[in-house]
């Protein structure tokens, strides 16, 4: 069940009301075709067939790795490349994450190449497929110790296998999976895989 405003589709987050009146934000883009005088709903609007409802937790809370074990299709790579915020400064440990910045950049990936590297309907993939997809850089002094890297780049099992059964359970396109209890026990119980 949705909720119309004036007979509008819109992204409760976005509306405010305030007695009779309906307040809405939305991005430059959406304003601007709003403005002009056409019988379009806005490019990127809910009403064109964009509204694919609330996403469930269980699809929220995945990491970008959690996120490419479970994917049908690998669209991307993605290249991480991190540093230290303030160049030769060695902030302990426990809070070089905290101090760390970097950027994500993301490439596309060769059709056919892709089709050849992903077998059948069996997930998740194993957790091998990762080092094709992401690659991860720290630029500093010395090895990167790996629990530095665990809020963006763990996995967890029971995550992974929960989000599959979702999927299964309430998109067609994972339907017909067959979710592989032997390569979910591949995949760590919640650690930074090696392969990453």
């Amino acid at each position: 069940m949705h909720t119309l405003y004036d007979g509008c589709l819109l992204e409760p987050a976005g509306v405010r009301v305030e007695g009779a009146d309906v307040y809405i934000t939305t991005c430059r883009s959406c304003r601007e075709e709003l403005r002009k005088d056409r019988a379009q709903p806005p490019r990127f609007s809910l009403a064109n067939d964009l509204w694919l409802g609330a996403v469930p937790e269980e699809l929220q809370i995945l990491t970008i790795p959690e996120q490419l074990l479970i994917a049908q299709l690998f669209p991307r790579v993605y290249i991480f490349k991190l540093y230290p915020k303030t160049p030769g400064y060695r902030p302990a440990s426990a809070t070089l994450q905290r101090g760390m910045r970097g950027t994500v950049s993301t490439y596309e990936l060769h059709g056919q190449g892709v089709a050849d590297m992903v077998d059948g309907g069996l997930l998740p993939r194993l957790p091998s497929v990762l080092a094709s997809v992401i690659s991860v850089t720290f630029m500093g002094i010395g090895p990167l110790p790996k629990q530095w890297l665990r809020a963006m780049f763990r996995v967890r099992r029971p995550v992974v296998a929960n989000a599959l059964r979702l999927l299964q359970r309430q998109h067609r396109h994972y339907g017909n999976i067959i979710v592989s209890e032997e390569r979910l026990r591949a995949l760590p119980e919640d650690d930074v895989p090696d392969e990453l």
